[in-house]
């Protein structure tokens, strides 16, 4: 075949139908698979940072987060959150954190973050340190760096990510006491 303008043009456009085709046969095999492994996910990090329950409903707030109510013979046994902070070093920070039903700060994981590695990426295990003044683990109030007045040890050398990190917790505790309220 001679190679002119009309038969480049056909061929592009061949090659990139076929691509896009297999493209979007590939994400309908993944789609579902991937799903599922984000609900086993969710799931783990709800029994990590709620206590025992039997199971969980969930409902969106309008500030866009995720407020779920745990179940255990038919009262509720506490209130996880999927909150967030825009304010991280890295950008967002998003956590989900766990209330057992008197408000108090049962647990909580970090979903993701953009933090710096070994410095603010330590989040996932500072603020649970146990017997420190940074485990947030049974606080009821609203939590603050020390170096803004606050009762909490900032990460060292991440004390915006530290800031971005109690933020997000304190939206969730918000939220959370939303639900309580009857």
């Amino acid at each position: 075949m001679k190679s002119n303008l009309k038969t480049m043009i056909l061929s592009l456009a061949g090659t990139g139908m076929v691509v896009s085709l297999a493209m979007a046969g590939v994400k309908m095999l993944t789609d579902e698979p991937i799903a599922e492994a984000a609900e086993r996910a969710r799931h783990e990090a709800l029994q990590a940072v709620l206590p025992a329950f039997e199971y969980v409903g969930s409902e969106e707030t309008p500030d866009g987060l995720t407020v779920f109510t745990a179940v255990s013979d038919d009262v509720p046994a506490g209130y996880a959150v999927e909150t967030f902070s825009d304010n991280g070093f890295g950008g967002r920070i998003s956590i989900l954190v766990g209330f057992d039903t008197d408000g108090r700060l049962h647990g909580y994981r970090v979903l993701s973050h953009a933090e710096t590695p070994g410095l603010g990426a330590n989040m996932d295990r500072w603020f649970m340190a146990d017997g420190t003044s940074h485990d947030v683990r049974g606080t009821t109030a609203t939590l603050g760096v020390k170096a803004d007045g606050g009762t909490v040890d900032a990460m060292t050398g991440a004390t915006i990510s530290s800031r971005a990190f109690l933020e997000a917790v304190n939206k969730a505790r918000q939220a959370a006491e939303q639900k309580m309220q009857p």
